[in-house]
């Protein structure tokens, strides 16, 4: 995979944590990649009155030049680093719609959003990084913890029987997605970790478990992953895969999005919430969101 162009989506600008810049700033040295800080605002006390229309957008045109100045000073942390950066300032509500559409714009490569926000609970996050899972034009990366192992490795969560999706193998865009942020973290180990689902007793229980065990030992073979780094547990992802995720030291878990029903359900709220390091969630196909082009115009008076 190649990623070369980072969308880092800054929400607070007085609250944006250094280990963020630090983490995005050594994927994009590995990656050579450049990066496109961006912010959106919006205040509804700047809705225009009667009549003023052109009042109210110049008060919001001077808002966000003076955003954009802050910006600057924090993509300064990233130059500092030797990273080619720009700043982007967008006037939009909400939040997620005002992202997606900066993706759409700048042409992203990975979507990387700080899933930490003090200011908001942790409903509001999780709605926004679901809705952002959903929309988003490219991958996206969840940077959900300050702690990070040094040598963490990445898990890639795998799903052989529900792998394929038309003619796309979702699991090799997964454990692609892993292998590549691995080698940009500098060389890490990789785990392949499946949850099965519970499939009662008997002897067909039983050659399902030995078939999911199989194909996950076949897949870690063809990816040079060691077999003590594959692993199948039975039991739902929202109980097994943050308990995995601990006990690997993972700096990462890498999920694939599909648009089989399963794929998805890996992603519920329970999950998210529970997950204690960086989430990086990859699809088999990439469609046009259901996100318009331009903010509503009861949010901007007139372009800016």
């Amino acid at each position: 995979m190649i990623w070369r162009r980072l969308l880092l989506a800054i929400p607070d600008l007085e609250l944006a944590p250094s280990y963020v810049f630090d983490r995005v700033g050594r994927l994009a040295r590995a990656f050579d990649a450049h990066v496109d800080l961006f912010h959106c605002l919006y205040e509804p006390s700047f809705a225009p009155q009667s009549g003023a229309h052109d009042q109210a957008a110049q008060r919001i045109a001077d808002h966000v030049q003076e955003r954009r100045r802050r910006l600057e000073r924090l993509a300064d942390i990233l130059r500092d680093q030797g990273v080619a950066v720009s700043a982007s300032v967008r006037w939009d509500y909400p939040v997620y719609e005002a992202v997606i559409r900066q993706a759409l714009r700048y042409k992203a490569d990975v979507l990387i959003a700080p899933a930490l926000s003090p200011q908001e609970p942790a409903r509001t996050v999780v709605y926004r990084e679901q809705r952002l899972i959903e929309q988003a034009p490219c991958a996206v990366l969840l940077l959900r913890t300050q702690e990070v192992y040094a040598r963490g490795g990445v898990v890639a969560e795998v799903d052989p029987p529900h792998a394929h999706d038309g003619n796309v193998d979702l699991d090799e865009i997964v454990i692609g997605a892993a292998k590549t942020l691995a080698g940009a973290l500098g060389d890490v180990p990789v785990h392949l970790h499946h949850a099965a689902p519970l499939g009662g007793e008997g002897a067909g229980a039983h050659t399902l478990a030995v078939i999911s065990e199989q194909r996950v030992r076949r897949l870690a073979e063809l990816h040079s992953v060691g077999a003590a780094d594959a692993c199948v547990e039975y039991g739902e992802p929202s109980t097994t895969l943050p308990t995995y995720v601990r006990s690997a030291r993972a700096q990462t878990l890498v999920i694939g999005v599909g648009s089989h029903a399963r794929r998805p359900a890996v992603l519920g709220a329970r999950l998210a919430e529970s997950i204690e390091c960086d989430l990086l969630v990859v699809k088999s196909r990439y469609e046009h969101p259901a996100v318009g082009s331009q903010p509503s115009p009861a949010v901007l008076p007139q372009p800016l």
